[in-house]
């Protein structure tokens, strides 16, 4: 069950975080790509004012720009160009004029349709395939009339041209721009991305791994608390309910003898039935308190008077064992919490130190305000338990006695439910032991 859970957890996180990670790069690109877009859409409308504007007949400035003008724009921002560059441009004063990156081919075609001019922007002069480019672009150029789209996309010769087609009064202008190194930076953008949401999901899938280990641990200690649960209360109520069977057995065994007669053995059932009482009154109780939307009522306590009167109650079941109860009570140390179940946690720890201390020896409860906190320490002389089991001793039906020997009477609740009630009113409870002795401590 826990290594199905810490799966589905791993497969969960990985499912989430590699959706993250997928709309955060598909983002990147998306956005890369929109960029690419948009740049190559200005340089084509750069390039498309240039055609569309080479035929003013304002009169020409003294010297072509030197590229340190900025060129006057109209109320839409647009580049304006007629007052900027010749009204009857050369390819040389064209070329010269031509301030961007990324060279660009206009064809140029007559009302008749047929191509009058390919002009090719400076960046694209002095290439070794300039013939082939203008024969790629007269090719384009028929493709684009043939079709009649105004923009989009076209492939000639293994070539990706965008394109722009426009009218003006002598025809039409048709403007290309080579996608090779928009589709190549494109390409290696897609690749990065891919290598890099390949190498995240191998790094999330580790760190999915490692806190799916840490996220379901308190699901396996709780898993592993109910088997013990189970495999502990079965085995509890397995031996009453043994010895309840074994009288009745005898009882009706015997139909001629009276009620008085058999007292004994009516007596063991008695005594087993309220074992079995005692066992579940406690296993109801440890799971009422662990319930994290039970309510405890808080309220002022003297928790002198509580810790005296369960001294007072142990003290005869002391004396009959032969130990000696002393008590070091300060008196009026009072605490905010629930009376009923501090108390029981008192008599708790007073009753595990009686069961668990040696023959004629004394056990000693202290009781002072420390640090405005109520510190109730309960000590007994007897065998030392060892420092593995410390921070075990406080779950469910833990035992140090690996036999499991029921001569104390107890199921291994008890320390559970005191440690439940520490932490019910924010205080905490810890052991200590050594050769000489045991100490729990109660802090609230």
């Amino acid at each position: 069950m826990i290594k199905h859970l810490r799966r589905r957890f791993t497969a969960v996180l990985m499912s989430l975080l590699g959706t993250v990670m997928l709309i955060v790069l598909g983002s990147v690109y998306v956005s890369m790509y929109r960029s690419e877009n948009m740049n190559t859409d200005r340089i084509i409308n750069f390039a498309m004012n240039l055609e569309m504007h080479k035929d003013n007949t304002d009169p020409p400035p003294q010297s072509p720009p030197d590229g340190t003008e900025e060129p006057p724009k109209d109320f839409e921002g647009d580049i304006h160009f007629d007052s900027f560059f010749f009204p009857q441009r050369t390819r040389q004063t064209r070329d010269r004029t031509d301030d961007i990156s990324t060279g660009w081919i206009s064809v140029t075609v007559d009302s008749s349709g047929m191509i009058t001019d390919i002009f090719r922007s400076q960046q694209l002069y002095g290439s070794e395939d300039e013939d082939n480019m203008d024969a790629a672009a007269h090719a384009a150029a028929e493709n684009i009339l043939s079709k009649g789209n105004q923009k989009g996309i076209i492939s000639v010769d293994g070539i990706s041209y965008r394109y722009e087609m426009r009218d003006k009064d002598s025809g039409k202008v048709i403007v290309l721009l080579d996608r090779t190194n928009e589709v190549s930076t494109m390409t290696r953008l897609l690749v990065i991305l891919a290598g890099i949401f390949a190498l995240s999901l191998v790094v999330l899938f580790l760190l999915s791994v490692l806190l799916s280990k840490w996220a379901v641990t308190p699901i396996e200690d709780a898993w592993n608390r109910q088997r013990v649960f189970f495999s502990n209360a079965s085995h509890e109520l397995k031996t009453p309910l043994a010895v309840i069977s074994a009288n009745l057995d005898v009882i009706t065994s015997n139909p001629d003898e009276t009620v008085a007669e058999q007292g004994k053995w009516f007596g063991y059932i008695r005594s087993e039935a309220d074992k079995m009482s005692r066992l579940i009154n406690e296993m109801l109780y440890i799971a009422r308190e662990e319930r994290t939307d039970s309510k405890t009522v808080m309220a002022e306590l003297d928790l002198s008077e509580a810790a005296e009167g369960a001294c007072l109650a142990m003290e005869a079941v002391a004396f009959e064992k032969g130990k000696t109860l002393i008590t070091d009570i300060e008196p009026n140390v009072t605490v905010k919490g629930d009376k009923e179940s501090l108390t029981r946690t008192i008599n708790i720890l007073i009753d595990n130190a009686v069961s668990h201390s040696s023959e004629h020896s004394e056990i000693t409860v202290r009781l002072k305000k420390s640090r405005g906190k109520a510190k109730l320490t309960v000590e007994n002389q007897g065998k030392p338990i060892p420092k593995e089991d410390l921070q075990r001793i406080f779950d469910r039906y833990y035992r140090t006695d690996a036999s499991r020997s029921r001569d104390t009477g107890g199921f291994g609740l008890g320390l559970a439910i005191a440690k439940t009630v520490a932490e019910k009113h924010g205080g905490s409870i810890t052991a200590e032991s050594d050769e000489s002795r045991t100490v729990f401590t109660l802090i609230i």
